[in-house]
């Protein structure tokens, strides 16, 4: 399935057919109304794909010629179906443009490597022809770090990986394994778990991306408490540049200058390409338990999390919604049937007279041995209830799991009704993270109410724990008042998206904890890492690629920006 290019779809998340479930959530219509979200009759359907003509490819005639002797003929694509299906990510400013058919620059050629030798000879063709090179996992990013520069004048090829997409080798005596970079979620799992391992990394869009695009965007998983960001799986890379092969070995530990992994992870395509990688695993769990409490409120939960932190018992997976977002969650469930619909009404009125009248919603998972776990589990329990939690087992928890790679389908069935609906992700200190979370969401309002002419739904979430501190995650949806343009769309969602991450900015929160630079946060890095570290970051740039045939545009700004 997630090696069928031609099956995903070309306007949307996932592959054809797979829609949001919205027929079974009779609730979730009217409570998006109920937030100023128009979700009645379809106002901005989806262009045709006959209707879409897209620009005549720029041909390069002597690199073709070579590349045709480099690699087989069913790894060179030029057809319009492939140029579309590589020409964006699927961050919301390119739904609405691939849903209005504004595709004004597509690659010239999908090329796809089928080993490290295919990439090394590639790159070299390119370097020699001057020919831009754009490598390209799933297609699942959100800030436009896989589409083509609109100032570039050269041939654009873009590298799609996912035919190198093996595991090469597995130590479990180190508890290593050396996979090839074009892996989806699903095949790196599959093929850890024949032989009783897992990475453990399930970020949203684990279905459809790729080991390659999360080592490149420094991605995080559902279970990042246990397992650790990306960047902590990572062991060794190989990564192909225009001026040669950087391979950096798999050491326990070492000591001979900087993390060159570092420096290579979250690089986004603009240094290499990375063609395989050493990664730390560990055995499949004997455990695995998803549960869902309640707390009074979003603050008691968020203080439940921080104890767990500082006590040494963090549960693998800990998300504390805030009130509004558990109020979605409720709306977007299947409702009960027999007995537990009678017995739902009687069980709200008792906790509402407890004190969650409007609650706030921890989804909890421990995994791993059995006997520590469980004993992970215990102390953890101890310290969530003392803080107000409310245990409502393990079936709401067992639901969310199933249903948790669901959101990007929930935002394609939004984008039907014009709505313009995303998320926003960063990273605080425990002593910043409800401050920020205040001043952010009143900022939030206001910014929708700017866009649109009324507000919308916001919701927020925070995840991914550390000592220091935690992520938190915004999920929005607002209508304009009026009918609206692709134009009037995009323009919108810049007001929210600016007055957003200038309030990150302005109170001292991460640009981005896992969604990547790309273009869309590439106007905030110097203000992130500071002139001097953008400067050193374009010196490995001109050293690794100095006539810049990778990625341009991603990541680094130009010097007029």
């Amino acid at each position: 399935m997630t090696s069928d290019r031609f099956r995903h779809k070309w306007w949307g998340w996932g592959i054809e057919g797979v829609s949001y479930d919205i027929e079974s959530r009779p609730g979730l219509p009217s409570f998006i109304r109920s937030k100023g979200v128009d979700v009645g009759e379809e106002t901005t359907p989806r262009v045709t794909r006959d209707s879409i003509n897209l620009p005549p490819r720029r041909v390069h005639s002597e690199f073709e010629r070579a590349l045709a002797e480099a690699v087989a003929p069913h790894q060179i694509a030029a057809d319009d179906d492939g140029r579309l299906t590589h020409a964006f990510g699927r961050s919301y400013r390119d739904l609405v443009r691939l849903r209005a058919g504004e595709v004004t620059r597509p690659p010239d050629l999908v090329v796809y490597p089928e080993g490290h030798g295919d990439v090394v000879r590639i790159v070299e063709l390119a370097t020699r022809h001057d020919v831009t090179l754009i490598p390209f996992g799933g297609g699942t990013n959100v800030v436009g770090s896989v589409e083509p520069d609109l100032d570039d004048p050269r041939c654009v090829v873009t590298l799609d990986m996912r035919r190198m997409n093996r595991l090469l080798s597995v130590d479990e005596a180190a508890m290593t394994a050396i996979m090839e970079a074009g892996m989806f979620g699903p095949e790196v799992e599959e093929s850890l778990n024949g032989h009783g391992l897992s990475l453990g990394h399930h970020p949203d869009s684990f279905v459809y991306s790729t080991l390659g695009g999360w080592i490149a965007t420094r991605s995080a998983g559902t279970q990042s408490n246990a397992y650790g960001k990306i960047e902590d799986m990572v062991l060794g890379l190989t990564v192909v540049t225009p001026t040669g092969t950087v391979e950096t070995k798999p050491h326990p530990a070492a000591s001979h200058g900087p993390d060159l992994n570092r420096l290579l992870v979250g690089s986004e395509g603009v240094l290499g390409i990375i063609t395989k990688a050493t990664m730390r695993v560990h055995r499949m769990p004997e455990m695995e338990e998803y549960r869902m409490l309640l707390f009074p409120n979003f603050q008691s939960g968020v203080e439940a999390l921080h104890a767990c932190m500082r006590a040494g018992y963090t549960p693998s997976l800990a998300r504390i919604s805030d009130e509004s977002e558990t109020e979605l969650m409720f709306a977007a469930k299947h409702p009960a049937s027999g007995w537990k619909r009678w017995v739902e009404g009687p069980a709200k009125r008792w906790l509402a007279r407890k004190g969650y009248q409007r609650p706030a919603a921890l989804i909890v998972g421990f995994e791993g041995p059995k006997e520590s776990t469980l004993e992970l589990r215990a102390g953890a329990m101890r310290i969530l209830r003392r803080h107000g939690a409310f245990d409502l087992g393990q079936s709401p928890g067992e639901s969310w799991k199933e249903a948790r790679y669901d959101a990007p389908y929930l935002r394609d069935f939004m984008m039907d009704f014009g709505t313009i609906a995303d998320s926003f992700e960063t990273s605080v200190p425990w002593s910043g993270l409800m401050p920020v979370y205040r001043e952010v969401t009143e900022i939030f309002q206001e910014a929708m109410l700017a866009a649109t002419g009324r507000p919308g739904y916001l919701g927020c979430h925070v995840s991914h724990l550390y000592e220091t501190g935690a992520c938190l995650y915004y999920t929005f949806a607002a209508s304009p008042l009026t009918l609206p343009t692709s134009r009037d769309l995009t323009d919108g969602y810049d007001t929210i998206k600016r007055a957003v991450t200038d309030a990150f900015m302005a109170r001292g929160a991460a640009l981005s904890h896992h969604h990547a630079v790309g273009r869309e946060h590439r106007p905030w890095l110097a203000q992130e890492i500071g002139e001097l570290g953008l400067r050193s970051l374009r010196a490995v740039k001109d050293a690794l690629d100095p006539t810049g045939i990778l990625n341009p545009g991603a990541l680094l700004p130009p010097d007029s920006e």
